[in-house]
């Protein structure tokens, strides 16, 4: 008879204990496995052991036959179009890194709201099965989005982005004209407007630098690169709303709703740079066809 043992692999080798024990049990509550870990009922090689416990390969978890035999969680239904769309978009990628050019509209996991994401896309493919994501873009950004094949690279790519040794640039049209370039050092606070997660700036707010330097002015609407220093979430939209100029798009963020946009928010990941690589998503047509209006 099989015994309730998670035989950890090399690619959960240096993971801790708890983020092994939930991407093996998504369905099963985070506090129920803290619980069983603080009572000795999850043990690693025998042992007791800490939800911050790092796993080791060829270690043996050992957990409570209800966890272990529980029904797996059912997989979304992802359509084969739409994975073997995204493949495509695949521009780069070696034994450590892959890179795909991120449509607009998807999001880069499953959560609120959506069902599966880039993530659960590409795990379909069985040798992108342990594929992790380095980084995120928001759902509504389209572009560079990296991701790891193995836990030793995933750490190397984030302790460059702890020591700001990754250099992020983006492309976007903002609404209204702006002169010249300009760093935005505003702090930003996470929060909840009517339900949705949006950025604001706050004194209170974790500190964040964005570089955003005009390209050109048509009709109203420049065209910027952005380079946030830092990571916020939402960083580079509340930033542009701040200088009064939002996101062409981004009603979120204060700009005009227009329905005759062919995309949502006109943000784009155009590059991402660390290590000596340096990796670039082509402009999307849509941005020139705007500004050529």
């Amino acid at each position: 008879m099989t015994k309730p043992i998670f035989t950890v692999d090399t690619h959960a080798d240096g993971q801790r204990l708890d983020n092994f024990l939930l991407k093996q049990r998504k369905h099963v509550p985070a506090g129920k496995l803290y619980k069983l870990i603080r009572k000795g009922q999850i043990r690693i090689n025998g042992k007791r052991c800490r939800p911050a416990t790092k796993l080791s390969d060829g270690d043996q978890v050992r957990v409570p036959p209800f966890i272990f035999f529980a029904a797996p969680e059912k997989q979304p239904d992802i359509p084969v179009s739409m994975v073997e769309k995204l493949c495509d978009r695949i521009t780069w990628e070696n034994e450590d890194y892959l890179v795909v050019n991120k449509p607009p509209g998807l999001a880069v996991h499953t959560g609120t709201g959506h069902e599966y994401g880039v993530i659960e896309i590409l795990q379909q493919q069985e040798k992108y099965r342990h594929i992790l994501l380095a980084h995120r873009l928001d759902v509504v950004t389209s572009g560079c989005l990296l991701l790891a094949k193995n836990r030793a690279a995933l750490l190397a790519f984030q302790k460059l982005l702890k020591n700001r040794q990754v250099k992020k640039t983006y492309v976007a049209l903002l609404q209204g004209e702006l002169g010249k370039a300009t760093t935005v050092n505003q702090p930003l606070q996470e929060t909840r407007i009517q339900g949705i997660k949006t950025a604001v700036v706050d004194q209170d707010g974790k500190s964040a630098k964005t570089h955003i330097e005009p390209l050109a002015v048509h009709s109203g609407i420049t065209r910027a690169l952005c380079s946030p220093v830092t990571g916020r979430t939402h960083q580079i939209r509340a930033h542009c709303a701040h200088l009064k100029c939002p996101i062409v798009g981004d009603h979120q963020y204060g700009a005009t709703p227009r329905p005759d946009l062919s995309r949502s928010v006109y943000l784009h990941a155009r590059q991402i740079a660390f290590a000596g690589f340096c990796f670039e998503a082509p402009e999307p047509a849509s941005f020139k066809q705007l500004l050529l209006r």
